[in-house]
């Protein structure tokens, strides 16, 4: 009995516990379904989300697109309007080189028409000597002609207008009786004896000469007009190759002044990095301005970063350069010597996983970065004599860090992969 008592009240109590265990469950099972719901609803929600985060990425790579599209009119716009200006200095020099060409020519006509007007002069000089000659003689052969100066004056007005329009002059029989011939013979033989006393002196190889260098002078001009043709083909392709230049400059500094961007955003995990053109118009003459923003602090240039700023920002500097043209051997010394641990860990795997398609020969004492080599050499001295071994740090690797980065690498999917690698 009293076993059958004890197992009575031991299934009491099981009872009990099988009732308190039920309460139990339909309460836990109360919560579960609040549980799922809740768990619904933040689903749907990190679905619209994720649908709004897709939709703002999208947004963002049309706004990028966009802004590197403008950048790249504003670089076109920049680089038409440095040829502008190149084509102006080159009118501008063009203009005072006729300029200069015109005074020359014009100095040189002047000269021209001097000499002409001095022989003109000595000409008109000679045939007033013989007017006066004739004159005198004239009046000592006919001595009747004071007493006719009415018809005189009529004769000479005739005269004077025959010769203004260029007719010869027609005399009256009353006119021509005043006249005689012998002396008329006589004054004809003085000026023939004139004319041959002049010639004498006359230089009639003057103007041969002066054909002769009016032939010259032609020669020169020709030439002149094909080497400034010449000239200026040459400038045409001086300013296209200058062009061509700005036009691919342009183009690379873009380009790495984004990826810097990001390469310094990365490595900085949240610091800004800028490169700028000190002369917009003229990149070439200037140069380029390094400025940066590490994380919490403010723009500055990079000679006023310390160590460990500047060896940032010039590592960033030279994986942007990396992207846009690969190098495939890079030398690097000591470059973790001014760095902390994390960025040590940053920098290592960020040579090791995104620099594949180049070779890097680094020289460190940080064991975070040369734990990642595929190859390490050390360097010791003993017996005073430096030698140097090479190892295979994955030879010394231990199991359990074997099986972690299999499991890691099995595990991981590539957004994570990427997430880890930064």
């Amino acid at each position: 009995q009293k076993k059958v008592k004890k197992a009575q009240s031991e299934e009491k109590k099981v009872e009990k516990e099988i009732a308190t265990n039920k309460t139990k469950l339909e309460k836990f099972q109360a919560e579960f379904d609040t549980l799922n719901e809740s768990a619904e609803k933040v689903k749907e929600k990190f679905e619209e989300a994720k649908k709004v985060e897709a939709e703002q990425s999208k947004s963002l790579a049309e706004a990028s697109q966009k802004m590197e599209a403008m950048q790249g009119g504003l670089q076109k716009h920049k680089g038409v309007e440095i040829e502008f200006r190149g084509n102006l200095e080159a009118s501008a020099k063009q203009l005072a080189e006729l300029s200069r060409r015109e005074s020359h020519w014009e100095t040189e006509l002047e000269k021209l028409q001097t000499v002409e007007d001095d022989a003109d002069d000595e000409l008109s000089d000679d045939e007033d000597d013989d007017d006066e000659n004739d004159n005198a003689e004239d009046e000592n052969v006919n001595e009747d002609e004071n007493n006719n100066n009415d018809g005189d004056t009529e004769q000479n007005e005739s005269t004077i207008q025959s010769n203004k329009n260029g007719a010869l002059p027609q005399y009256t029989p009353e006119t021509l009786e005043q006249y005689s011939v012998p002396t008329l013979q006589e004054q004809i033989a003085t000026l023939e004896q004139e004319r041959a006393v002049l010639a004498k002196d006359a230089n009639m190889a003057a103007i041969a000469a002066y054909r002769k260098k009016e032939a010259d002078y032609l020669v020169r001009v020709a030439e002149l007009d094909v080497v400034t043709e010449e000239r200026q083909e040459a400038r045409k392709a001086h300013d296209e190759l200058r062009r061509l230049r700005l036009d691919k400059f342009m183009d690379g500094f873009s380009q790495i002044t984004l990826k810097l961007k990001e390469m310094y955003q990365m490595i900085t995990l949240g610091g800004d990095a800028e490169l700028e053109l000190v002369d917009s118009l003229d990149p070439f003459a200037e140069g380029i301005v390094f400025s940066v923003r590490p994380p919490k602090k403010s723009w500055k240039h990079i000679s006023n970063l310390s160590g460990g700023e500047k060896t940032l920002s010039s590592l960033a500097l030279v994986f942007a350069l990396h992207h846009y043209n690969p190098t495939p051997l890079y030398v690097m010394d000591e470059i973790d010597a001014a760095l902390d641990f994390k960025n040590v860990s940053i920098v290592a795997n960020y040579i090791k996983e995104k620099t594949k398609n180049a070779q890097f020969i680094i020289i460190s004492l940080r064991n975070n970065m040369f734990e990642l080599a595929d190859r390490l050499v050390g360097i010791y001295k003993t017996d005073h004599c430096t030698k140097s071994v090479t190892i295979d740090p994955r030879a010394f690797a231990t199991p359990k860090a074997i099986l972690k980065e299999s499991t890691n690498n099995k595990t991981t999917t590539p957004s994570q992969q990427d997430t880890q690698k930064v």
